[in-house]
């Protein structure tokens, strides 16, 4: 088990070729690691209530304490110092600092909480890159009717005066705003299939979502709660450009999730017609109405019904253009398979099944913890190569990347160390972002790991865990940095520091060559 690393610097790949101003970083979210949850004044959240309803996070668990980052972070501070980690991405608890979501009932004690965590990341040479709404809607937007959190156009405007706050609060400090976490998760997820708060969907989609998020509509709602958050964030970035950017000089955008995807016949041309139509219903349904104002012809010709709204002049001309960067959060891909049938929500509007498996049966890419999530390196350089030729070379930060091991949830703390799976997922992973920017010249800014800590994973709750850091649950929270965490740091100093004729090296060479471990 390597407990830590010294690099030898001698010798190493493309390090001088990558940008002189590359960011390396590591990743949390509010709600999965604070903890906090009645603290000085925080509000509830649409996932306070969610996660106290029965069954639907596993085990009954919570993030009422979660990692206690709240009153911790000190702690967290000195792990990153140990590995050289200089950028944090962390999100704001919309509720902590607006309890009840309205502007006119600021709660003081969360301003400061915030001021006094971004001072101390500053003071010890951390720079935090704050995202705006991760997942934690105010729990008074939500009366469970289809008139109720981002299903009702009033959010919009609730989201400005939340962000003008933010902007106006700690913008001389924060140099990186993203707006938006991942808006294809919170809306199909949470409006249609009820796996996620605020856990509304169809009747014949799932039982539970009637008793829980007062009903639902999956073949329209998630398209109407994304068309807000975009909007949203539209006027968010006109907010920040109009009253904040020229004096405080930051830069804002937002993040999007998406994987690249793999014919499921390679003999079938419609297969692979389906794997652009894939990539334009993640990340282009995101990315087109920032870059040009509309939503990607991918998806207006295929959704049918009149489900996916549209744009007037006024609200295109305010996301036209709404960006300084664009971001990527990047875990897996699959094979794809055209169908060609017009479908009813958006799992099916594609007109194209997913899958691990191809049509002779094999695996895309070995099986994380999480059922969701194979590993496919490839498909990291694949979708930046396609954002590269359809938004004209933007700045592309990589907020999220990263995996859970498989059993490591149910290993004891001195077997889950060594984290030999994660070591190489994100190894590998790096290398073919390396590859990307040296080769096919894609403008890679940054790259953050998911994530710092173990931490509350959603409707998974602590049962699987992607942290850099193992968190004890059963011994007082405790943090243990885990071999993945040393082998990223020592790979960052790698990519900085050494010339860029020497050849690409393997995990296992990297290891055995440029790591020693301290006797």
């Amino acid at each position: 088990m390597i407990k830590e690393l010294v690099i030898l610097l001698s010798v190493a790949c493309y390090a001088s070729v990558l940008p002189k101003d590359f960011t390396w970083g590591s990743a949390t979210a509010a709600f999965q690691v604070e903890g906090a949850w009645n603290i000085s004044g925080r509000g509830p959240c649409i996932w306070d209530y969610f996660q106290n309803c029965p069954g639907r996070i596993a085990l009954n668990q919570t993030a009422e304490v979660a990692d206690d980052f709240y009153h911790r972070y000190s702690q967290d501070i000195q792990i990153m110092q140990t590995l050289g980690i200089k950028n944090l991405r962390l999100s704001i608890s919309w509720t902590r600092i607006l309890p009840t979501g309205d502007i006119n009932n600021i709660n003081q004690a969360g301003i400061d909480f915030y001021n006094q965590l971004f001072n101390a990341l500053i003071s010890a040479g951390i720079q935090p890159w704050v995202t705006l709404f991760h997942w934690d809607l105010p729990q008074a937007y939500n009366n469970f009717t289809n008139q109720s959190t981002w299903l009702n156009p009033d959010v919009v405007h609730k989201f400005n005066d939340y962000a003008d706050l933010c902007f106006k609060s700690f913008g001389d400090r924060v140099k990186h705003w993203i707006t938006m976490n991942e808006i294809q998760t919170f809306a199909w997820i949470g409006y249609g299939v009820g796996g996620h708060a605020p856990g509304r969907c169809s009747p014949d989609i799932n039982s539970w979502c009637q008793s829980v998020g007062g009903g639902g509509n999956s073949s329209t709602e998630p398209y109407i709660v994304a068309h807000h958050a975009l909007i949203s964030h539209g006027l968010a970035v006109q907010t920040y450009r109009n009253k904040y950017q020229k004096t405080q000089g930051g830069k804002i955008g937002m993040t999007i999730n998406s994987g690249y995807a793999v014919p499921w016949n390679v003999s079938d041309p419609e297969d692979h017609k389906a794997v652009d139509v894939s990539v334009a219903f993640s990340y282009a349904w995101f990315g087109d109405p920032q870059a040009f104002g509309q939503y990607p012809e991918e998806m207006t010709s295929r959704i049918t019904g009149g489900r996916l709204p549209s744009f007037n002049a006024s609200t295109s001309a305010l996301l036209k253009g709404s960006y300084d960067f664009m971001g990527l959060n990047y875990y897996t891909s699959q094979y794809v398979h055209y169908t060609g049938i017009p479908g009813t929500d958006f799992g099916n509007d594609g007109r194209f099944t997913s899958s691990p498996y191809n049509a002779s049966g094999n695996l895309i890419g070995p099986f994380a913890e999480s059922t969701w999530l194979n590993v496919y390196p490839k498909g990291l350089r694949d979708v930046l190569k396609w954002i590269k030729k359809r938004y004209n070379d933007p700045d592309i930060y990589i907020f999220e990347n990263g995996v859970s091991c498989p059993g490591e949830s149910s290993l004891p703390e001195n077997l889950a160390l060594n984290d030999t799976f994660r070591m190489n997922y994100v190894f590998d992973h790096v290398m073919e972002m390396v590859d990307s920017v040296l080769d096919d010249h894609v403008k890679v800014k940054g790259y953050f790991l998911w994530s710092l800590l173990d931490n509350f994973e959603w409707a998974d709750g602590y049962n699987v865990r992607f942290g850099i850091t193992y968190v004890n649950y059963n011994n007082n929270l405790t943090r243990t940095i885990k071999d993945s965490g040393y082998m990223y740091s020592n790979l960052i100093q790698y990519l900085r520091t050494a010339p860029a004729e020497s050849r690409r090296p393997t995990i296992s060479s990297f290891m055995d060559e440029y790591l020693a471990p301290v006797i």
